[in-house]
Parts: structure tokens; sequence; C-alpha cells
């Protein structure tokens, strides 16, 4: 007999500025809710605009309110922080100030003050703001986005869209991408393009390219010569043939004798292995009410069952999506009933 699986969602979430010659140390893009911060009063996550939040909708008076980030170290060579946000205010503001800062040994330091009565400040959807950070080299600091003065209602909204702490090293690779497939059957070959980059300020032309399967496996090597100015991307191909049914993760690497960051050396790239001959017959149960929402992997706009058939497809597996389950279900491998955000279903 079949066995059927079913199961039950309230949403599946998918889950595997442009800087001259800079590398990328921290990144806080808020496309999910990030473990770590603390958040006071009126401060939270948006999963609608994928940013961090300050509303003025609950009251609060005579009010001192701030998002902390986690602590997290700085290079020992100069750095800059880049703060894309965007303030939108009340004409009734008197004397509330939003303020970016970091903090030291438990010590705020003040980067940035802004004053709510001057208006709206930046563009909707995010404006950049950068701030140096040389005097903090080799330091271990948190962020504090903080807002205080007479009322809360007098600040209509702060959206800090993204955090981004940027330096420039002589010597520094990276690895940008990995595209090729996502899914293969048994013992079908695939081919990933591996994508690297020079953000460092001195040229490089000895370097190698390797892509690995998650265990270790060396799927190939390229010792390179080509020539990379600043800025500059080269592309290496590889083949592979998977003799194993499974869930995989593929990365790439690139390795410089020099090189003076390596954090930014690997990328990963899913991949799922399926049989060459069985197949899964899947149904979805699209029972959301008409829910929508937006996956932090796309930023599309979408059905809660278009999170699960994306997942599918990722797989490799196709999908029938259904509004009213059918009378038999013993065809079907596994059913996915999904009830969409809330309990609207």
């Amino acid at each position: 007999m079949k066995k059927l699986l079913a199961i039950f969602f309230m949403c599946l979430i998918l889950f595997p500025i442009s800087l001259v010659a800079q590398t990328t140390y921290w990144e806080e893009t808020f496309t999910s809710p990030p473990p770590g911060w603390s958040l006071d009063s009126n401060w939270y996550f948006s999963n609608w605009s994928r940013a961090l939040r300050l509303d003025g909708y609950t009251a609060l008076v005579n009010y001192d309110v701030s998002a902390i980030s986690p602590i997290f170290s700085l290079p020992d060579n100069p750095v800059d922080l880049v703060i894309t946000q965007y303030i939108e205010t009340w004409a009734g503001a008197v004397d509330e100030v939003a303020t970016i800062g970091i903090i030291v040994d438990g010590t705020p330091q003040e980067l940035w003050q802004y004053e709510i009565i001057g208006g709206d400040w930046g563009v909707e959807g995010g404006e950049d703001i950068t701030f140096s950070l040389s005097d903090f080299a080799g330091e271990d600091i948190q962020l504090q986005f903080r807002s205080y003065g007479s009322s809360i209602n007098n600040f209509n909204s702060w959206t800090i869209y993204n955090a981004l702490v940027t330096g420039s090293l002589d010597n520094d690779m990276a690895v940008t991408e990995i595209a090729g497939p996502t899914h293969l059957d048994q013992n079908q070959q695939g081919n990933w393009t591996v994508t690297v980059k020079n953000p460092g300020l001195l040229a490089q032309d000895d370097y190698t390219v390797k892509l690995f399967k998650h265990d270790g496996l060396e799927i190939g090597s390229i010792q390179s010569t080509i020539l990379l100015e600043p800025n500059e991307t080269a592309d290496f191909d590889f083949s592979w043939t998977p003799s194993e049914i499974e869930s995989t993760v593929l990365y790439g690497q690139v390795i410089l004798g020099t090189d003076e960051f390596t954090d930014n050396n690997t990328k990963n790239h899913y991949l799922r292995v399926n049989s060459e001959t069985q197949q899964l017959n899947v149904l979805i149960l699209d029972n959301d009410n008409y829910s929508y929402y937006f996956p932090p992997e796309t930023g599309n706009y979408i059905g809660c069952e278009g999170g699960i058939v994306e997942t599918l497809e990722l797989n490799g597996i196709e999908s029938t999506v259904v509004t009213a389950l059918p009378a038999n279900l013993s065809s079907y491998d596994i059913v996915f009933v999904e009830l969409g955000l809330w309990c609207l279903g």
C-alpha cells in the first residue's frame, strides 16, 4: 500500500550601492528577522518592507527607544558604515530626534543626529548615508539606532533597509556567485559557473578557483593567471556527475596566497539529486483565503501556496495546486494542506 504523507503549513518560506574596490565585512539586510538584536518599544522587524522599523503609532511620551545590533568585530584597516534608510515625519514635530551611533565596550558614541522638525529624510525605499569608522578599527562594536523626544506620535516612521560595513584592502579576492542547476537526476552531468571578483586595490593574476561538494569532495580546481584589476570579475566553469540521491550543497572557493580577508572566499549553491526512475506525485491544497506574502529569497509578492511550489521546483519536483481536495488521495505521494498567514484559511 502506498504511504501518504500529509503536511500542514501555515506558510512555507524557501530555505535554501555600487562601491569601488571595497570589501563587505559585515552586512544586515533585514530580509528576515535577524537574531541577537535588542529592540525597545515601537521597534520591530517588518516582513512587509523587509526592514528594521520604528513606528510612531503607539503613543510614547518623553520617550527614548533604541534598536541595538549584536556585537561584531571590525578589521584593523579603516572601514565605512553605510546605512540605507528613510525617515517619514508629521508636521507636529517638536523636539524629537533620530540618531545613529555605535557602542564600544558598553559606551555609546553618536555618529549622526537628525531633528525630526526638519521634515522627511531620504526617499521611500531607502537612501544611503555613510560614516567613517576609521577611529574604531579593530574594535568590537554594536550599532545603535535611537530616537527620543517629547512624543513619538510626532515621528511617523523610521525605516532602515540595510546596514553595511565596508573597507578597502590591497589584496582581496571573493566568490560572488555560483550559477548552475539546483536539481539533477542521478548520474546526470551538471555544469556550474563560479564568478570571482577582485574587491582589493591591487590587480591579481595568480589565484586558484575550486568547486566542492559540502562533504569536502573536490569537484574541480583551476589555477588561474587571468589578470583581474580592482572590481573586475571572471567566470570559471566546472562539470560534475552526481552518483547518489541526496540534497546537498556545492560551494565555490577562491584562494589567494596574500589574501587579507577570507570571509568572502566561498559561496554556497543548493543541489538536489533526484532518482532517475521514481517521480513524486504531489498535491497542494490552497486553502489560505487569498493570503499573500513577500518571500525574503526573491522579494516577489506571491500567494502562500507559491512558496511551496517554488521550493518544490527548486528541487525538480512538479506539483498540482487545487482549492478542494479530491475524493481519492491514494495516487499522491505527498499532500500539502496550506492554510496561509494568521490562520486566515
